[in-house]
């Protein structure tokens, strides 16, 4: 699904995207396996930013906007499930449960992509609209 998205654009965006998403689920591995700080305790509050971001997806079909929060909240998922599959916090997965944690990571993975290409796009998109512009108001 991702290389269908994907093969449809322009290369650099989803070279941009592929690293920046290599970088944010680096950091946040790096930051869930060293942090003391207890997220698989937070469920609630995930469900709540879920229900927020389809919320804002419901009205953004209605009223366009390019918002950055939507990555923000999409890469607070990849915390908590590492927590739960490192197991050392209050909540954790059974070791015979593998599959399941390598396969909750993947997709979190795979959504933070999705969402921080979706907005590259936008950005550039609104970056080429203005040049355009610019151009075509030069030309008259």
């Amino acid at each position: 699904m991702v290389g269908t998205v994907a093969s449809y654009h322009d290369t650099s965006a989803v070279v941009i995207a592929l690293g920046s998403t290599l970088l944010i689920s680096f950091k946040i591995i790096i930051f869930s396996s060293q942090t003391r700080l207890d997220f698989t305790v937070c469920n609630g509050i995930l469900l709540i930013l879920s229900i927020d971001l389809l919320m804002f997806g419901f009205f953004k079909t209605f009223f366009y906007s390019s918002k950055i929060h939507d990555v923000i909240c999409v890469s607070l998922f990849p915390i908590l499930d590492c927590q739960l599959v490192m197991g050392r916090q209050k909540y954790s997965l059974n070791p015979e449960e593998y599959v399941y944690a390598a396969l909750i990571i993947y997709l979190d993975i795979i959504m933070i992509f999705l969402y921080d290409y979706r907005w590259r796009l936008q950005k550039l998109n609104s970056h080429m609209h203005i040049l355009w512009h610019s151009q075509s108001a030069h030309a008259r």
